[in-house]
């Protein structure tokens, strides 16, 4: 009898390592007169997630709203305030090699390399309105648009395996306006996203050790007074 309940157990755990979970993503971006900004929509059994970046200024483009945010950020934080605990993390990282550096990005490379080959996008829809008063312009924004989307497709696919896919480029010769839609469905298998959350705890203590090691090392060479 406990044979059997442990045989049934066992079934039923490898049964679930194998189920695929489902995420569905929305982006949205859209500039027309009346507004400018971007949408994120994250759906999943276990997970929502919903934001909205409002850029509306008449005086810019959706773009260079978005660097000038971007630059703001970096120029705010550029330089922080001078702590203990600041000062403690430069000297840490001053005494990190380079190469565990190097190693950690080539180490996310290879994670991302590794979750693209075992993700299946089911469903990808990529909606897209370029309009423009000018008919010139508006024809010429939307051959960028296709072929943006075709790079992009073609290294999606290189990658990771692609179901369905619809894309559709639309031109508004009535208006100045640009609506972009992308709705995707990604899914994987419960045991492939085990194996990426123990590749990454793996990376973040061999990280955490490397450095530790470094700066017993660092303090060991000082010349005593």
């Amino acid at each position: 009898m406990v044979l059997w309940i442990g045989g049934i157990a066992l079934l039923l755990g490898i049964s679930l390592l194998f189920l695929y979970i489902k995420v569905e993503i929305c982006v949205n971006v859209r500039e027309d007169e009346s507004y400018k900004g971007v949408n994120f929509k994250i759906h999943s059994l276990f997970y929502q997630f919903t934001r909205e970046f409002d850029y509306s200024d008449p005086r810019l483009r959706l773009l260079e709203s978005l660097l000038i945010s971007a630059f703001g950020k970096i120029k705010k934080t550029s330089r922080p305030a001078v702590t203990p605990q600041n000062q403690k993390n430069i000297s840490f990282f001053r005494n990190y090699p380079l190469k565990y550096i190097a190693l950690s990005a080539l180490e996310d490379g290879q994670l991302m390399t590794f979750g693209l080959k075992y993700l299946q996008v089911e469903n990808l829809e990529w909606k897209s309105v370029v309009g423009s008063k000018d008919a010139f312009r508006t024809a010429l924004d939307t051959g960028i648009c296709w072929a943006m989307k075709g790079a992009a497709i073609g290294v999606l696919s290189s990658r990771c395996k692609l179901d369905r896919l619809f894309l559709e480029v639309k031109p508004d010769f009535m208006k100045p306006a640009f609506n972009s839609t992308l709705t995707c469905i990604l899914k994987m298998r419960t045991v492939h996203i085990i194996l990426i959350e123990m590749f990454i705890l793996a990376k973040k203590v061999r990280w955490c050790i490397n450095g530790l090691r470094t700066r017993t090392g660092a303090r060991a060479v000082q010349p005593s007074n």
